[in-house]
């Protein structure tokens, strides 16, 4: 005979699933503090954070440069056209200022897309 796809477990029934699950606490993780000092070492000691820096480039379209900017970096329409623009007309622009990981996540996400991008720490003395 054919095995019974609709078998329910019975209170005797050895399957794991047939019973409540019991679980224990779960264990908890001590969380050290990160020194100051361990946190200089991936940044400048003078860094307020990073710039993303956008460079003009004959490949792309403006508009998809445009569009970019706005998916990648969550800039508004016009935030975005008017790094586009300023990249075009000078050459380089700045995207905005980021902490560090956020910059790199922008840095590489717009150089997947093709724009050509860099990013360099943000002095005191600006």
């Amino acid at each position: 005979s054919a095995p019974n796809l609709f078998h329910v477990p019975t209170s005797r029934s050895t399957h794991l699933f047939a019973s409540p699950a019991v679980t224990d606490k779960p264990a908890t993780k001590e969380f050290k503090q990160v020194s100051k000092s361990s946190e200089k070492e991936s940044s400048p000691s003078n860094s307020k954070g990073w710039a993303v820096r956008l460079y003009n480039d004959p490949m792309n379209k403006r508009e998809f440069v445009a569009r970019c900017l706005t998916e990648v970096c969550a800039l508004s329409d016009g935030a975005a056209y008017q790094c586009m623009m300023k990249a075009h007309q000078f050459g380089l622009a700045v995207i905005g200022e980021y902490h560090l990981e956020m910059a790199e996540l922008y840095k590489s996400s717009l150089t997947e897309h093709g724009l050509m991008v860099d990013m360099v720490p943000v002095d005191d003395d600006k």
